[in-house]
């Protein structure tokens, strides 16, 4: 049955011409078995190599044979010639080869190849003998007459194996001639004559050559027609005639056409020109002896049919080339045809249109009358448009009064809840003054409870100073007393005690007086210091602030001079950017950017804390893509613009059903209005504006995110600083970690806005920040003034204590040495008198008496400092309560304050509610015209529609976009064609139909012929490509088993070598080692081997050669010419188990030498012995 070839155009079925493929190699898809290789194209139609998937190998299905045409006998087969691909010499590769070779890709798994090939070879059968015989396809019998010698030749063959043998000239080789030139092969490539008429036989004029060839089995070639056995015959002279006669197995003449020869040969796949499949013997002596590395490749290529597959694809290549060339001029045919249809056309129009002129005449006529109507009914409908929007407007004019009464009323009761709130909070002033009048009370009551401690403490104070004085009149006495003692004994006692106790006294003071000033100057200098740190952050705020003033006063100025355009903010360089950036078009998608210029502010005191808080981000750019990204990148490089990310964004908005806070709170993103969904949805992603809320005051932000649970989607909240007007905070709580932290927001006044927001509320809120920040830098000024008052004042002082330090460390010196030597002097005097005892023992108890006196002036004091305490408190709660009185001052001052907003906003609401009742009044005026206006329109509607049923009922529709001015235009112009055609005359009506049927089917043979020619070069197209895919498997399957086999033929003989292709420079080599104990890696190469090696070298890569070939026929012609008897033998039985393994194949040697007695030989070897052909002797054995 049918099956797949290299070329796949098989027609009919062929058999299978190799050996079986073990089962495993199934299972590899990359690998195709030989089978046989053909095509149709070329005339050359005897060399024929199969090839197809294993898989077709099961179920014994059969391979198509198919047919060429037929060739001259005498034509020369083309050259291939050329050298390697890489030399100087060779020509630059076509684009049909580069498609052929696919860069060689497919020959880029050799070790894989041969290991796969390698696997095959062993588990092949390894039995020899009882080879079975081919039922068809093989030869029978040769007959020659008057052939080269032979007057008269006939030679039995044997099915399998055939040894020819006889002496020089026995005419051994006219056998393998004889079959090639039988069988369609040309004289040339015998290498034995130019043309038939050089091998007729000398002295003869006419030459006879006959095969028989066997035919039988199912797949035999016409069986029913030829029979068991098919003749060929052919006839030939001296004056260069030939010709050909297939007869069947009884003589009948079936056909005498060499196409009926080509058509047995390529079915049987006999291949007789193939220079492999019939090796003559110069062939076989260059093949095996001389050849070099180029004649070895082209000997494979010709001989596994690769270049002949190879000539037959680029026959197919040149062939598409030409189709393709075709289709320019065909397709212009096809543009002049449908010309000349189109002008028979509108002949044929014109005649027919004369007839139809008239009718269409008195249509379009009609057709005016009726598109008055309908113009008339559309002015109707557009009345009635009017009418309803005129309708709608006033329905929208009464639910905008609704809305605004019920504005007006909300506004009003707003107002009534202020004046109730104002109404309650002066309720609470006489509370509030009460509390401060009984705070003044008990305050007045202390103060007298004060001064009465005051009093006692000053009759105290009285008291002490009685006992003191007592002390000193005693004092006195006793002086005396020891004045006296001192007259009696002297005065020198008293005056050394006197001036002891004075100089006690001295060190005593002086030393207090030295600590006093140590701790004077240790609080000074820390005063110092702290003066000094608190002037540094004070000067450097100072600094900040006045900065932030000069920055605050530049941004009115430029908002008053209308200077801020939209994209001051920015760099300077940013605008030219953005011109540069529209006039681009190598963007996927236009940036957008930067971000704030697309984003307006609605609410203008967030201004400062927002820019800080986005940031970079607003000067950023957003593309869709990374290339546009590299592009853009590249541009703000080119400007040297720093500041400028390049951020990649989605087209697809986000959905935030779900993800945002309360509505009752203002987030980031509702206080902004954007004009591109893009740089909205950036910000949600970079800066999480849907979930950042915004409070104005701290205590209510405060209370909101750390009191109690934190608000649904929220992530953090953005407050105004209470103290710092302009600065904001960030509060963030972090549920996880039970975590809550407030971070101050430092805006860049320097910073000019980049949002969009409107100029008047922008330049009011900077004039109130600024207003603010003068204020601020005066108190931090004056403080700065302060502090450096007291630094100084601090200075002063430690200089002023260090000299007194100094002083008194003096004075302390020179009274411990004046002590120390009274103490020595007092020694040396006695004790006193007894009176001088008892004053002194007064003196003790006038001391005891100032001590309790002095302990109660003491507990007065003391009592009297309580009581200070406890007046200042109550004058502090005195203070607070008329701070309260103020704060409430301050409350009622704010409630009344809204209130009179709350009066604006009621006014407004009432000015805005009469607006809209005035409205609606016009709006119904405008509709009570817009139905009189209807109505109107209704009556000419009707006026017209009676005016066209009177004479031209029924009603005809109007074509589309056709108007009764345009329809009026084609009445006229149907007019005059009228008249024209009525004066031309011309072809009759049935030579004008003739003339459009010729260019209607001119037309259409042209467009049939322009597909047919375009899918003829689809086909091709595909078909090519397909056969080179199949090209470039077989010539990778091929190699790798030629590979293996030779290989495995050296290793009979225990040599070791490999075969070296090489598709690319289009060389084979050898590489052989007969040396088995040498151990290099690499063989030697041929040329060094001696004559017997290098055949049998050759042998070796011919049968590996012949193992990968499909044809039935191998013929070898003085194969052991240049061997020794040892490799004879080894040739010989190499051969004998090659072909033992090679099923349904016959083979031919020719040899000079005696097989007799070879073991090797059986009952499938026949031998037949030639003799002089003058002996007339014909041996078979």
């Amino acid at each position: 049955m049918p099956g797949r070839t290299i070329n796949n155009i098989g027609a009919e079925s062929s058999r299978k011409r190799s050996r079986l493929v073990p089962p495993h190699d199934s299972d590899d898809d990359d690998i195709i078995d030989v089978r046989q290789a053909s095509s149709s194209l070329r005339g050359d139609s005897s060399k024929r190599v199969r090839l197809s998937n294993d898989e077709s190998n099961k179920g014994g299905h059969r391979f198509g044979r198919h047919s060429t045409p037929d060739t001259s006998d005498d034509a020369e087969e083309p050259s291939n010639g050329g050298g390697e691909p890489n030399s100087p010499e060779s020509p630059a590769k076509t684009q049909y080869e580069l498609m052929r070779d696919g860069n060689f890709e497919h020959l880029q798994h050799q070790a894989a190849d041969d290991q796969r090939a390698t696997q095959r070879l062993r588990f092949r059968p390894n039995l020899l003998g009882d080879n079975a015989i081919a039922d068809n396809g093989i030869i029978e019998s040769i007959t020659c007459v008057n052939f080269m010698c032979h007057q008269r030749l006939h030679c039995e063959l044997g099915p399998l194996l055939n040894f020819i043998v006889g002496e020089n000239g026995s005419g051994k080789s006219a056998i393998l001639t004889a079959i090639t030139l039988c069988l369609g092969g040309k004289a040339s490539s015998t290498n034995r004559g130019g043309s038939l008429k050089s091998f007729v036989k000398e002295g003869c004029e006419r030459g006879f050559l006959s095969v028989k060839i066997k035919n039988q089995g199912q797949d035999a070639y016409r069986h029913d027609v030829y029979g068991d056995s098919i003749v060929v015959e052919r006839h030939f002279s001296k004056t260069g005639s030939s010709g050909f006669k297939v007869k069947t197995y009884m003589g009948q003449i079936i056909s005498t056409k060499k196409q009926e020869v080509d058509e047995i040969v390529e079915y049987y796949a006999l291949q007789v020109d193939n220079p492999l499949n019939v090796l003559s013997q110069d062939n076989a002596r260059q093949f095996l002896n001389a050849s070099t590395k180029t004649q070895k490749y082209k000997f494979f290529i010709e001989g596994v049919q690769l270049q002949q597959l190879d000539n037959d694809y680029r026959l197919i290549s040149e062939s598409l080339e030409q189709m393709v060339a075709k289709v320019p001029d065909q397709e212009e045919r096809v543009k002049h045809a449908k010309a000349d249809l189109e002008k028979a056309n509108q002949l044929k129009e014109a005649f027919e249109g004369n007839r139809k002129t008239r009718v269409k005449y008195r249509t379009v006529r009609r057709q005016m009358v009726w598109a008055q109507v309908e113009e008339q009914e559309k002015e109707l409908e557009r009345r009635d448009d009017v009418l309803k929007a005129a309708r709608t407007r006033v329905a929208d004019a009464e639910r905008l009064v609704r809305e605004k009464q019920q504005a007006f009323e909300i506004a009003s009761d707003k107002v009534t809840g202020s004046e109730e709130a104002v109404q309650n909070i002066r309720e609470e002033e006489g509370e509030k003054a009460k509390l401060v009048e009984e705070a003044d009370d008990v305050f007045k009551k202390l103060r007298k409870e004060l001064e009465h401690l005051h009093h006692e403490e000053r009759e105290a104070h009285q008291q002490l100073k009685a006992a003191s004085d007592s002390i000193a009149d005693l004092k006195k006495k006793i002086d005396a007393e020891a004045k006296r003692l001192e007259d009696a004994n002297g005065e020198a006692h008293t005056l050394k005690e006197n001036e002891l106790k004075e100089a006690m006294a001295k060190i005593e003071n002086l030393t207090k007086e030295i600590s006093d000033n140590k701790t004077r100057e240790l609080t000074l200098k820390n005063g110092v210091d702290d003066a000094k740190k608190a002037l540094g952050a004070i000067s450097d705020e100072l600094q900040r602030k006045k900065e932030e003033i000069s920055a605050a006063q530049v941004n009115i100025q430029q908002l008053q001079e209308k200077q801020n355009t939209l994209y001051s903010g920015y760099e300077p360089k940013v605008p030219d950017l953005v011109r540069m950036i529209g006039r681009d078009n190598s963007f996927e998608n236009k940036p957008i950017g930067p971000l704030g210029a697309h984003i307006q502010l609605l609410k203008p005191e967030w201004s400062s804390i927002l820019e800080k808080t986005l940031g970079g981000n607003l000067n950023a750019f957003l593309v869709t893509s990374k290339r546009d990204q590299k592009t853009l990148q590249e541009m703000i490089s080119r400007f040297q613009i720093r500041n400028c990310p390049v951020l990649i964004g989605s087209r697809h908005p986000i959905n935030l059903n779900g993800k945002e806070p309360d509505e009752s709170f203002d987030t980031i993103l509702r206080v902004l209005k954007f004009d591109n969904n893009m740089v909205r949805d950036q910000l949600i992603i970079n800066n999480m504006i849907e979930q950042v809320i915004l409070i104005p005051e701290r205590l209510r932000a405060e209370e909101i995110m750390f009191n109690g649970a934190a608000p649904r989607n929220v992530k953090a909240c953005l407050s105004f600083h209470e103290k710092k007007r302009g600065e904001g905070l960030r509060l963030t709580r972090n549920d996880a970690s039970g975590s809550i932290s407030t971070s101050p927001i430092v805006p860049n006044y320097s910073q000019r806005p980049r949002m969009k927001t409107d100029s008047d509320s922008q330049i009011s809120y900077r004039q109130e920040l600024l207003k603010q920040m003068e204020v601020e830098y005066r108190a931090i000024d004056s403080e700065k003034r302060r502090n450096q008052q007291e630094a100084q004042r601090c200075q002063a002082e430690l200089m002023s204590l260090a000299k007194e330090r100094k002083s008194l460390e003096t004075q302390l010196r020179h009274a411990r040495v004046l002590a120390e030597r009274l103490e020595s002097d007092l020694d040396q005097f006695d004790g006193a008198d007894g009176r001088l005892r008892g004053l002194q023992e007064q003196l003790k108890e006038l001391e005891a008496s100032e001590h309790h006196h002095g302990l109660q002036y003491g507990t007065l004091e003391l009592r009297r400092k309580e009581k200070n305490a406890v007046v200042e408190k109550a004058s502090k709660e005195l203070k607070e309560a008329k701070l309260k009185m103020k704060d409430f001052e301050a409350r009622l001052e704010k409630e009344l304050s809204k209130l009179k907003r709350l009066g604006d906003s009621r006014r407004i609401e009432l000015t805005e509610t009469n607006e809209a009742c005035s409205s609606l009044e016009i709006t119904k005026e405008e509709l009570e015209q817009a139905e009189g206006k209807r109505e109107r329109q209704n009556k000419h509607v009707l006026e017209f529609t009676e005016q066209a049923e009177a004479g031209f009922s029924p009603r005809t529709p109007i074509p589309d976009n056709e108007t009764h001015l345009t329809l009026k235009k084609t009445y006229e112009a149907l007019g005059k064609r009228l008249e024209e055609q009525e004066k031309k005359t011309g072809m009759t009506e049935e030579e004008v139909n003739v003339n459009l049927a010729r260019a209607k089917e001119a037309y259409n043979k042209v467009v049939d012929d322009l597909h047919s020619i375009k899918a003829v070069n689809t086909g091709l197209r595909d078909t090519l490509n397909l056969r080179l895919e199949k090209w470039r498997k077989f010539q990778r399957y091929i190699s790798s088993q030629s590979r293996a086999n030779f290989i495995y033929l050296l290793s009979e003989r225990g040599f070791r070598g490999k075969l070296l292709l090489d598709h690319e420079r289009k060389a084979l080599d050898l590489q052989v080692e007969p040396d088995r104990t040498e151990k290099r890696a690499a063989g030697r190469n041929t040329k060094t081997l001696s004559g017997g090696e290098k055949s049998f070298s050759s042998i070796c890569l011919l049968l590996s050669i012949w193992e990968a070939m499909g044809s039935p026929l191998r013929c070898l012609d003085e194969f052991d010419v240049f061997m020794d008897n040892v490799n004879r033998a080894i040739s010989t039985n190499m051969l004998i188990t090659a072909a033992r393994r090679s099923v349904n194949r016959q083979y031919i040697f020719i040899t000079p030498n005696a097989i007799e007695g070879r073991n090797t030989l059986d009952r499938d070897v026949k031998i037949i012995r030639l003799t002089d052909p003058r002996q007339r002797t014909l041996a078979d054995h």
